[in-house]
C-alpha cells in the first residue's frame, strides 16, 4: 500500500462518519406518527369493509366509547350510560383505548369529597368491559366550576392505574391551549387535542361549525408553553344543521349534499344552505317547507391545511393522529389513501 492510499483512509473515514452522522440525525428528527380512529357507537362490532380498511390503513390504535357518565336526577348521582356492546374479533393487532365522556353537570352535581368514589366506579365499570388495556382515555369539555373536581376524579385516576403501567390522557379543546393559565391543565400524561367544534353550531351566520381554519386559527396561540405532549383527532364526519323559523332546530349526523340531490324537494341557495321546497322525510325526520339545512363537511384539502397547520405547532416527537370517527357511512367518503397523504403532512 503506498503513502498516499494511507494518507486517504483517514479522509474517507471522516466523510462516511459524518454522513452517518447527519443520516442518524435526520433519522432521529423525524416524527414518529401512529394513525387511529375514533368509535363512538354503542355496538362495537365491526364490519369486514371496516376491519379491511384498518388494516389496509395500517391503523394501530382504536378509541372506543365505553360508556358515558352522566348525572342521574333521581338515583342523585353520576351513573353510566349507553355502555358499549364490545366484540373485538379480528383486531387483535389493534390496540383499544377505552374512552370515557364525563357530563359537566355529572361534576357540577357531586361534592368534590366524592370524586374517588366516582374514579372507582368508572374504573371498575372500565375493567368489567375489558381487563387488559394500555390506555384509558377521559372526555370532559370542563368548566371553571368544575375544574377542581374534574382535576381530582384525574389525580386519582392517575394515581390508581399508574402502577398498572397504563397511561391516562384527557382531550383537549383549542381555546384550552391558548387560555391554559385561566382554564388550568389536566394532570395527565398526554391530551388529545380536539380540532373540531370550533364554531358556534346554532348560529344561523356560521360557515362551518365543524371545522373552519379561519377560526380556528384564532386560538393558534401557547403550544409552545402547553406542558402536555399532543396527539390529535380530526374530524371526517359530517351533518346537516337544520333551522326553521329563524332557530335551530337539531342536528341531521351523517348527511351530504347527494341525500338532498332531489331537487323537487331541495333548493341548493348557497354553496352552505339548502331550503326544502316541498315537505319530505330526510334520515328518518320529517322536514317542513321552509325550512333551511346548513350543511357541514370536512374536505379533504382542509383536513391536509390542518395537518400542516397542525405540524407546526405540535413538537413532540411522538403523534398519534386519531380521525373521528369510523363507520363504515363515513369513510366511504375517504378512502384510506387520502387519509394516508393527512398523516404524511405531520412528517
Amino acid at each position: 500500500m503506498t503513502l498516499q492510499k494511507i494518507k486517504f483512509l483517514p479522509n474517507l473515514a471522516i466523510k462516511i462518519a459524518v454522513l452517518l452522522f447527519f443520516l442518524t440525525s435526520c433519522t432521529s428528527n423525524k416524527k414518529e406518527i401512529t394513525p387511529a380512529f375514533y368509535h363512538w357507537q354503542t355496538n362495537f362490532s365491526l364490519t369486514q369493509s371496516e376491519k379491511d380498511y384498518l388494516h389496509n390503513f395500517s391503523v394501530k390504535k382504536l378509541y372506543v366509547k365505553f360508556f358515558d357518565v352522566d348525572w342521574n336526577g333521581k338515583m342523585q348521582e353520576p351513573l353510566p350510560v349507553a355502555e358499549v356492546i364490545l366484540d373485538t374479533t379480528d383486531l387483535e393487532k389493534i390496540e383499544i383505548i377505552p374512552t370515557i365522556f364525563i357530563t359537566n353537570r355529572s361534576l357540577k352535581n357531586y361534592p368534590l369529597e366524592k370524586m374517588d368514589l366516582l374514579g372507582k366506579n368508572i374504573l371498575e365499570k372500565i375493567f368489567s368491559i375489558k381487563k387488559n388495556v394500555r390506555e384509558i382515555q377521559i372526555d370532559c369539555d370542563w368548566s371553571e366550576t368544575t375544574e377542581e373536581k374534574y382535576f381530582q376524579l384525574l389525580r386519582f385516576f392517575k394515581k390508581e392505574i399508574q402502577i398498572k403501567n397504563i397511561q391516562l390522557s384527557a382531550t383537549i379543546r383549542l381555546h384550552q391551549i391558548k387560555y391554559f393559565k385561566r382554564t388550568g391543565v389536566p394532570p395527565v400524561d398526554r391530551g388529545m387535542l380536539m380540532f373540531y367544534n370550533v364554531d358556534n353550531v346554532k348560529d344561523y351566520k356560521t360557515k362551518n361549525s365543524i371545522l373552519d381554519l379561519e377560526v380556528a386559527k384564532k386560538y393558534f396561540f401557547n403550544f409552545e408553553n402547553y406542558p402536555l405532549e399532543l396527539d390529535v383527532a380530526l374530524p371526517i364526519f359530517s351533518w346537516g344543521v337544520l333551522y326553521r323559523g329563524g332557530g335551530m332546530m337539531k342536528l341531521i349526523n351523517n348527511l351530504r349534499a347527494d341525500d338532498m340531490a332531489d331537487d323537487s324537494f331541495f333548493s341548493r341557495t348557497n354553496e352552505l344552505h339548502f331550503e326544502v321546497i316541498k315537505s319530505t322525510y330526510l334520515h328518518g325526520r320529517y322536514l317542513y317547507e321552509g325550512d333551511i339545512i346548513r350543511l357541514e363537511t370536512v374536505p379533504l384539502e382542509t383536513l391536509k391545511m390542518s395537518a400542516e397547520l397542525l405540524n407546526s405547532k405540535i413538537k413532540n416527537p411522538n403523534v398519534t393522529i386519531s380521525f373521528y370517527h369510523l363507520d363504515t357511512t363515513t369513510i366511504k367518503h375517504y378512502p384510506y389513501g387520502d387519509l394516508e397523504e393527512v398523516i404524511d403532512a405531520f412528517y
